[in-house]
This record gives C-alpha cells, structure tokens and sequence, in this order.
C-alpha cells in the first residue's frame, strides 16, 4: 500500500527520534535513590525530570509515584500518542527495580498542536504523569528504579532522558503526594462509568470501512463552555496509525460534537478490522475515554 506523504513523515520523525535517543543512552545518569519522597532533579538539554511519590486522599491502600518533566518556556513534551507530525512519547523501563510487580503509567489529557511540521500531541511547559504501583509483597516498600526517555520540541526536536531511583514506602507510610501531582491525577481521563461533571460524554463512535471513503465518526456531548475548544483523539492497536479526527460541526446547543477522522491510503484498513480503537476526549473542564470495536 502507498503511504501518504503525511504518514512517512510521521515514520521518518518517529525513526529519527527512536535513533538519536539509541545513540545517547550509553550510559544513563543515575540519580541517586531517594526516600525523601522525591529525587533530585535530572538535568538535561532544556528541561528536566525527577521522580515523586506520595499518598493519595481517598485511595487507601493504593501507592503512586509520579514523573515530572518540567521544560524551558515554550518547549513542548508528547503524549503516549504523538500525532501525524510524529514524535518520541515517554518510554518506561522498570526492569532495574525491587518488589514491583507492576508500573501503570497514566497521562493527563493532552492539548492538540499544530505547526508547519503538522499536528503534535502533548504538553507545553511539562507535565506530570501519574504511576500506579503494584508491589510483588504487599507491606513492603518497593525499590523503584526507572529508565526512561522521551522527546521534546520547540524550534528544533531533541530526545532527554534519565535513569531515577526512588525508595517507594509501603502503602499508608507516606506523606501526602505534592498538589501537582495530585491535580495531574485530575486531569486523567476518566472511563464513561466513572465520569464527573464537566467530562465529555461520547454518544456515538463508528468505524465505516466500506469504499470509497472509509471513516471513523465520533459524536460527544461537551458542556456548553468546552464545546468551541473540543478535541478527540484516536489510538489503535498493534502500531497502526489513525490520524486526527477533525471537527465536521460548531457544536449544537446541547454541546454535541461531531468528529471524522478519515481512513485514507496512509491507514491499513484491513488491519485495523476486528481491532479495538480508544477515543479521548478532552475538553477544557474534564476528560474522559471509551472503546469501541471497529467490525
């Protein structure tokens, strides 16, 4: 199948990030195991990252850490999806580390940018992506290491990363999580059974592969303030690459939305049939996230 011009530019990007971040990561920085709570920062060209943990109010029993990216002004980091423009999304490695059965990394809604390059995914300033942690020994403190990478933008595109280590208590053995952390735990997307008011709420979300024009077609319910700025954005399995869904209305005046996002040559349609597809919406009072099956 030829690929449009749009999806080898994302590939091409996405390849020369995934090389760059190769060939820097001889040896990563170590940041020295913390129990205060969080690491020293780790410095790196225009930004930098530390590690946190902390209790989170009304979740007892469940133990978080937490990445922060702070960057210079102006400079951009992705989301664990990067757009069309392509991008280097933060990647985890917890191998390193002791009693840790399992490291969820969440991520807060994402805005949409768009530049000459085309449409990026992510966050300007920095962010803080929440963990949840699951110890192999419950009531024990958990040895956390990370190595991770990530890019950011701005003018020019440059990979980061860093290796960090943090010693983790046991559950109900911490302080409080920092208030940063704990608003990037708000702004989460939250699933449709779990929404608060302000979240988006997707009516309808449809995959239409028949020729000619294959789609998706999503339709959500904004509050009447979000609607002018909603967005969504799409996910597929396995790599296969969606592009940005694109607004077809103003918003009625109930706040529905209509989306389309279409399937053109750069999509491999027959791969993407039987697949599971993730939809977030994000608008600027709430978020929230559903699937659906593409037929």
């Amino acid at each position: 199948m030829i690929r449009s011009e749009l999806h080898l530019a994302h590939i091409v990007s996405t390849l020369i990030f995934a090389l760059m971040a190769v060939a820097s990561s001889g040896a990563l920085p170590l940041t020295a195991a913390a129990a205060a709570g969080a690491t020293p920062w780790a410095e790196g060209p225009k930004g930098k990252v530390r590690l946190l943990t902390g209790r989170v109010p009304d979740q007892d029993g469940a133990i978080h850490a937490f990445v922060q990216i702070a960057l210079e002004p102006g400079w951009k980091t992705y989301w664990r999806t990067p757009g069309d423009a392509g991008g280097l999304p933060p990647s985890f490695d917890w191998s390193k580390s002791s009693n840790l059965a399992a490291a969820d990394v969440a991520f807060p809604a994402p805005r949409r940018f768009t530049d000459r390059s085309g449409n990026t995914i992510g966050y300007e300033n920095g962010v803080v992506l929440p963990i949840a942690l699951r110890p192999q020994e419950a009531g024990q403190p958990i040895s956390l290491v990370v190595g991770m990478h990530y890019g950011i933008c701005k003018d020019i595109c440059i990979p980061g990363e860093a290796e960090l280590a943090l010693e983790v208590p046991a559950a109900g053995a911490t302080d409080a999580a920092p208030a940063d952390a704990l608003e990037a735990l708000k702004h989460v997307p939250r699933p449709q059974d779990k929404l608060r008011p302000g979240d988006p709420v997707l009516v309808q979300a449809q995959a239409i592969l028949s020729e000619p024009a294959p789609k998706i077609l999503i339709e959500a319910r904004f509050t009447k303030d979000d609607a002018i700025s909603a967005d969504a954005f799409l996910e597929a399995p396995d790599g296969i690459f969606l592009p940005l869904p694109k607004r077809l209305n103003r918003a009625s005046s109930d706040g529905l939305v209509v989306f389309e996002a279409p399937l053109g040559e750069d999509v491999d349609v027959a791969q993407l049939r039987g697949k599971t597809v993730t939809v977030t919406l994000v608008g600027r009072s709430g978020a929230s996230v559903a699937t659906f099956g593409v037929p």
